[in-house]
């Protein structure tokens, strides 16, 4: 099999893409969708918002996890960018947020799930956790018994 000169060149240019967010570097999340303000903010960005502390005990494949972390509410974050949802009686209610990591991983929320007229889960965008800063966000959702939610490396939030 023959490859290209050009395919090199694109595998090559992936794989430096793929190192530099592996390694830490510097990346931004991003509030799009169905928002009046879209948001490009940096881990300082979030650290400099009003922070909650999130303590819970979770279930993974590999045994129980233990997170203490800090960072921003989602319902913050989205204050910010203004949700434009209509002006249909509880229109949030059906919209979901979608959140994305750097590696593809993505979960859905449902806005229900922490208006506090429903569900009152206050999940957060951890920039902290274990009194260590994160290189990259985690979503934190309390009251989730297994971790399969708690998304590392957050670069993308989006109002459907």
């Amino acid at each position: 099999m023959k490859i290209l000169p050009h395919a090199c060149a694109v595998l090559l240019l992936t794989a430096t893409c793929l190192a530099s967010h592996a390694d830490g570097a510097a990346r931004e999340l991003s509030v799009k969708g169905l928002v009046a303000h879209p948001l490009q903010l940096s881990l300082a960005d979030l650290r400099a918002m009003p922070q909650m502390h999130v303590a819970v005990a979770q279930a993974s494949g590999h045994g129980p996890v233990a997170l203490d972390c800090t960072g921003p509410g989602i319902s913050a974050l989205l204050q910010r960018a203004s949700p434009n949802f209509g002006q249909a009686r509880n229109a949030a209610l059906a919209h979901t947020l979608l959140i994305t990591a750097d590696d593809g991983y993505a979960v859905a929320l449902s806005f229900g799930e922490f208006d506090p007229d429903y569900g009152k889960s206050a999940p957060i965008l951890a920039t902290d956790c274990g009194a260590k800063p994160l290189t990259a966000p985690r979503l934190i959702v309390p009251g989730d018994d297994h971790a399969g939610r708690a998304v590392a490396g957050v670069v993308s939030m989006e109002i459907r």
